[in-house]
């Protein structure tokens, strides 16, 4: 099952998605699985997440001040800062809010 699948709408420590729209382009790293770990490595591949896309927040904030986001199905980590300056919280089941997409 894929983390979109999840019957449950939780991620992988359990509590519910926070849900952002994304309102201009957000520079990203994109992480790997680390085998035998519930941890990610980071690669080497930049990216820029579009404006108009959804992305799923995966986790708390490291100390570094960065997060992780999946977008398509992959991790990506982003600064905190970066995502709530062009993010908008379209779902958030913890504060009960949810908006359509």
């Amino acid at each position: 099952m894929r983390l979109h699948d999840s019957p449950e709408d939780t991620h992988r420590t359990g509590r519910p998605l926070v849900r952002y729209r994304i309102t201009s382009a957000i520079a990203a790293v994109k992480l790997e699985e680390r085998p035998g770990s519930s941890l990610r490595d980071p690669t080497e591949i930049l990216v820029k997440i579009p404006a108009g896309v959804f992305v799923e927040l995966d986790g708390a904030v490291a100390p570094s001040g960065l997060v992780t986001v999946i977008w398509e199905q992959d991790a990506y980590a982003v600064f905190y800062e970066d995502l709530t300056g062009v993010g908008q919280v379209v779902s958030d089941p913890e504060k009960g809010l949810s908006q359509a997409p």
